[in-house]
């Protein structure tokens, strides 16, 4: 560390004196230096140093190897993966810089000392390293390690690991050519391109990834990782060793299932260092004349060839499965956040997170603790999802399917767990690929309280019956109703008789007990969905009921039966309440075009005018409305005297 600070430290004074000397130059090139040193072009000088130094010594390691054993080729040129490597993390300015700093160091002293021409076998290496880190260096999450996906190490394999090397094998041949320096008929200048390109792609393959994933190598691990390393590092060293003695092509191919056990266990970093020590052992084994490449090729230059070609292969099978292992973790690791995410969505809101594929099948979904529904876990088909909707619902469902609408649907019931109906509504957006995410609100407490709003709003606060704005509502319901099943449609005006005098004899709190005994009679006459009975004004009350055949006899029975409640009433001539009723009806089937509110309410006034014709008549009595004519008849049990009505209108 004080090294390096005193380094640093001298580089910095170095800078300044010549900043310095720069100042006190001629006015006529400081112009040009000050845009130099404002461009930022020489690399810190640590990283300068120690690439160049990298380069240079595996530059001559490989040639000093070479010398030594009396080959004509290099057998994996090990300085193209550190110039890659450099250049990827370096800034595109500083390449100039880093690339003469490799030239100078690799290639000057074989020019000056030995009089070699090393040009154009330069010129192929910093041709393949240029091409392959030009289109890898915007990839900046690949090269710093921040992203191994499938696309990235993809890339990597076809631009580093075979085109560039196979524009320096090409321009390897190229100056065997130039130079003389072997045979160079087409055969032989193909047989030099393809151990060139050989040399490079193994280098580049086996040790820049090393290189470029070296941090993760420094991480903690704990003793049981440091055992299953060690463990599956020495097992591929014992079948590499074993392979070599006995010339075993199965031993030599199952050394990359310790790579594999890395990858699984720790990832694609740990894969890529496993994969640079089987190369070293199958490299290894061969240079020395030992292993099944030797034993079955007729050179030793071909048996390199074939371990070479061998170990490419499996490398990049290698390199899929783990970039696809990774990729599937990234993925499994984004599923879980998304999860998390739709959870912590439905914990704030209150909601049902849903997502659908296109087929509208439920691929998940997050609700809270304190759902209603009974919906079960994991994937929900869309058939499956439907046998929750209210059958009379599930259009609503399958047509937004359909549409592919979107925004806010229309109010659906979705079963509860108590087996009883809760109102929703669902939020939905789709994505350009086909999936939809939903939110299911449930509005049945809004629904409930818009019920009550309305019954309170069209119900009469005294008995309980529709008022006139409830009666015009449930009216045009049952009129449609009746025009779709073709049933007659009945209308009755009912009036108390002599409810001013029951007033003034008992008091107000009694005639409203007597409306309320009244009401409940009306209010039980049918079914609700085919009749409503309101409290129109006062005692006057108004009933419409829809599939009544004899509707005289439905009012005898209906006036009988408030006589039945036996409600004393001294000013009635029979002593208890009795009632008038005016009766119309009408065809809704044969009334084509008519508006149902006007046809309803036409119907009522028939029925209203029957009213005024039983009264008349002494009152306890009930009047027909029949077409035009007006018809009534008193209703008396026998024994009983009719009384003068008092006046021809409805009582006050």
């Amino acid at each position: 560390m004080a090294a390096g600070a005193e380094a640093d430290g001298w580089w910095a004074g170095l800078r300044a004196r010549v900043r310095v000397a720069g100042l006190r130059a001629p006015v006529r090139g400081a112009g040009l230096r000050a845009p130099v040193r404002g461009a930022d072009l020489v690399p810190p000088l640590w990283q300068l140093i120690g690439w160049t130094a990298a380069v240079a010594s595996a530059s001559y390691l490989v040639r000093w190897l070479a010398s030594v054993d009396g080959r004509t080729f290099t057998v994996v040129w090990l300085a193209a993966a550190p110039q890659l490597v450099a250049l990827l993390t370096a800034r595109r300015r500083h390449w100039p810089v880093y690339l003469l700093a490799f030239a100078v160091t690799q290639y000057l002293p074989a020019w000056l000392l030995l009089g070699q021409h090393p040009e154009l076998a330069a010129l192929s290496t910093v041709s393949a390293v240029l091409f392959a880190a030009t289109l890898l260096h915007p990839d900046r999450d690949w090269v710093s390690g921040r992203s191994d996906s499938v696309r990235s190490w993809r890339r990597f394999v076809i631009y580093a690991v075979m085109v560039a090397p196979m524009l320096a094998g090409v321009i390897g041949a190229a100056s065997v050519l130039v130079h003389q320096q072997g045979p160079t008929d087409l055969q032989s200048l193909a047989r030099t391109a393809l151990i060139w390109y050989l040399a490079e792609a193994v280098g580049i393959a086996f040790l820049t990834p090393v290189l470029l994933r070296w941090r993760r190598y420094w991480r903690r691990y704990t003793g049981r990782q440091l055992i299953s390393t060690a463990g599956l590092t020495l097992l591929m060293l014992g079948l590499g060793a074993v392979a070599a003695s006995e010339s075993n092509f199965l031993l030599m191919f199952l050394t990359g299932v310790p790579a594999l056990l890395m990858l699984i266990e720790f990832g694609i970093a740990a894969a890529f260092w496993q994969l640079a020590v089987g190369a070293v052992i199958i490299l290894g084994t061969t240079f020395a004349g030992r292993g099944p490449f030797i034993a079955t090729a007729d050179t030793a230059t071909q048996a390199m060839i074939h371990a070479q070609a061998f170990l490419l292969a499996g490398y990049a099978m290698v390199v899929i499965v783990a970039a696809a292992l990774e990729e599937r973790n990234r993925l499994s690791a984004l599923d879980h956040v998304s999860r998390e995410i739709y959870d912590l969505v439905a914990d704030l809101t209150g909601d049902l997170v849903l997502v659908l594929d296109p087929r509208g099948d439920v691929l998940h979904h997050a609700y809270t603790g304190h759902t209603h529904l009974d919906l079960p876990q994991g994937r929900i088909s869309r058939t499956e999802w439907l046998e929750h909707v209210h059958p009379e619902d599930q259009h609503l469902i399958t047509n937004r399917m359909a549409s592919r609408s979107e925004g806010v649907s229309l109010p659906f019931r979705v079963r509860s767990r108590e087996g009883g109906w809760r109102w929703y509504v669902v939020h939905s957006r789709r994505t350009a690929h086909g999936l939809s995410a939903a939110i299911l609100r449930d509005v049945t407490l809004e629904r409930e309280m818009q019920e009550s709003l309305t019954d309170l709003a069209n119900s009469d606060a005294l008995t309980g019956l529709a008022n006139r704005r409830g009666l015009t509502q449930r009216a045009r319901e049952i009129w449609l109703r009746a025009h779709e099943l073709d049933q007659p449609l009945t209308a009755l005006f009912v009036d108390v008789d002599h409810f001013k005098a029951f007033n003034d004899e008992f008091g107000h709190q009694a005639g409203d007990a007597c409306l309320r005994d009244v009401s409940d009679v009306l209010q039980n006459l049918a079914a609700p969905e085919t009749c409503v009975a309101a409290r129109y004004g006062g005692e006057e009350f108004a009933v419409v009921l829809a599939g009544c055949d004899d509707p005289y006899t439905f009012a005898k029975g209906v006036a009988a039966a408030i006589r039945a409640l036996g409600i004393d009433h001294p000013a009635s001539p029979c002593g208890v309440l009795t009632i008038s009723i005016g009766v119309a009806t009408a065809y809704p089937r044969t009334a084509h075009g008519v508006d149902p509110d006007a046809a309803v309410g036409q119907l009522l006034e028939r029925a209203d005018q029957a009213l005024y014709v039983a009264k008349s008549q002494g009152r306890n009595a009930i009047a027909l409305a029949r077409d035009e004519a007006l018809v009534g008849e008193q209703v008396h049990r026998a024994g009983e005297e009719a009384r003068e009505a008092g006046g021809g209108g409805h009582d006050d």
